[in-house]
């Protein structure tokens, strides 16, 4: 049996990526990053993580939100191909979970559910032991290897809703708030934000996004501005690129699938709009994240 020591598998959602790590094998000081708050689970076996921060020793039972913008370390002491560890990561849409979140807090009857008391103490990641968050996390991962109804697209999506009610009731809520960009109070932009999260592979025109608003084209473009400091364009463009950022980190496709799956309809525009914004080529950016493994 091949051995490796990290194997990944992608599970597309509407609004994120969930993916389950597979280790057959010990090793020691692998290194991991990640760009923004994500969820993670322990399946099986065992893992040791260890931060500037934090020195963790991570079991099944254990929902945990790492670090993020700082280089972690693993050990797996025990794994082997006959007895893997299985981890799952739970990557979703910053601005989808910040959607979720603001739902509740413009809510007349909701908005209760939100965690708002002050933190004993400032916290860079966060656990939990929470059965029912467990549950539902597990529960997700089983919806990828066993539904295969029409239904499952939406079920997931209460599934996620779920674990986030639970996660805004606790402290974590602080974490993932920092994942947010700029409150939007306006419940048309709101969606709009929300549709360009889950769309951005795909051509967005200010005509449709308008629509999603439920305003005319004139009054979407001068209150999109108003709420958001950018016109629709430089916003889309934007959010391609820290989408693209994003799956460079993840080092498993070539710049110029990443460059289709962020909306893209050119290697070549890609490359010049990542450079406009970032500074920096796409290369040299892949470069760097490489040079921090």
């Amino acid at each position: 049996m091949e051995k490796f020591i990290e194997r990944g598998t992608d599970f597309k959602l509407r609004n994120g990526l969930l993916s389950i790590y597979e280790t057959n094998c010990s090793c020691k000081d692998v290194k991991f990053y990640f760009d923004q708050y994500v969820f993670t689970l322990m399946r099986s076996g065992h893992k040791t993580i260890v931060s500037e921060n934090l020195k963790f020793e991570f079991f099944p039972g254990t929902f945990f939100i790492p670090e993020k913008e700082t280089i972690n370390n693993i050990s797996i002491p025990n794994a082997s191909v006959y007895n893997p560890t299985q981890c799952l990561v739970l990557e979703l849409e910053p601005s989808y979970v910040q959607a979720v979140y603001e739902e509740l807090l413009f809510s007349d009857t909701d908005k209760d559910l939100l965690y708002n008391s002050e933190p004993e103490e400032s916290s860079s990641y966060f656990l939990s032991n929470d059965r029912l968050l467990i549950q539902s996390f597990t529960r997700l991962y089983d919806l990828q290897t066993k539904d295969r109804s029409v239904c499952k697209s939406a079920v997931e999506d209460l599934v996620i809703r779920e674990m986030l009610y639970r996660i805004f009731s606790t402290e974590g809520l602080y974490l993932l708030m920092e994942n947010f960009e700029k409150s939007v109070e306006d419940e048309g932009i709101r969606k709009v934000v929300a549709h360009i999260s889950s769309h951005i592979d795909q051509k967005l025109t200010v005509e449709t996004l308008s629509k999603v608003a439920g305003m005319g084209k004139t009054t979407f473009f001068k209150i999109f501005k108003e709420c958001i400091g950018q016109t629709p364009t430089e916003y889309i463009l934007n959010q391609r690129i820290k989408h693209a950022k994003v799956l460079i980190q993840k080092n498993r496709y070539t710049l110029q699938e990443i460059a289709y799956r962020c909306g893209f309809n050119s290697y070549e525009y890609f490359c010049n709009s990542f450079r406009k914004i970032d500074g920096n080529k796409p290369t040299a950016y892949k470069r760097s994240q490489q040079g921090s493994r």
